[in-house]
């Protein structure tokens, strides 16, 4: 083989895989926002559900918007995604899952927010790792989930000093349960005036 058609052979070869992996690139930016969906509307959309104590004729997994809550480290923007339950067009409470630490790793909490009424509409787990039978205690008990609901943004979730009652023999699952209720109501204090208007 020349060195003509050795050049000739890596110019095609290049040109044929620009043009597949550019295709490539269009399918995935084409294909990002119903993908990201469908993750969403199997993962998270069941505690969305279970969380949202609210009347609405939308469905908060498409009306959902991602905001900046902070920068890392780096000076990257945090970004959160924020669920809106409507009526009628009208916001009548937002998601959001906030994370606190259990016993084995984070436990996810997905809690929902009364607009209007300033408090918490309800909560329910999206991720765990704790012990079945042990740390999940705190999840299966109604009585420390059932806690939340109702309460006034103001009050003291977390586990310092907070006023929720932790499940006895899973309270390292009960604080981390708290400390996601605590973060989610600060984040959603800190946005609120860019999401609800």
């Amino acid at each position: 083989m020349t060195a003509r058609e050795i050049f000739r052979m890596v110019l095609v070869l290049t040109i044929v895989t620009g043009v597949w992996g550019g295709l490539l690139s269009l399918v995935k930016m084409a294909t990002e926002d119903q993908i990201q969906y469908q993750r969403i509307k199997n993962i998270k959309a069941p505690a969305l559900l279970k969380a949202l104590s609210v009347d609405y004729d939308n469905d908060p997994v498409k009306d959902r918007k991602t905001v900046v809550v902070g920068k890392d480290s780096k000076g990257k923007p945090i970004e959160k995604t924020i669920f809106l339950a409507k009526k009628n067009g009208e916001i009548q409470a937002v998601a959001l899952e906030s994370y606190g630490g259990g016993y084995e790793d984070d436990v996810g909490v997905m809690l929902s927010i009364i607009v209007d009424e300033d408090k918490l509409g309800g909560i329910a787990i999206t991720t765990h790792s704790e012990t079945p039978g042990v740390g999940t205690k705190a999840f299966e008990s109604q009585e420390f989930m059932n806690q939340f609901s109702g309460q006034p943004l103001n009050k003291n979730f977390g586990p310092k000093g907070g006023q929720i009652d932790a499940v006895t023999g899973a309270t390292y699952t009960a604080n981390g349960v708290m400390t996601a209720v605590q973060k989610g109501v600060e984040i959603y204090k800190q946005i609120k005036s860019s999401i609800v208007q």
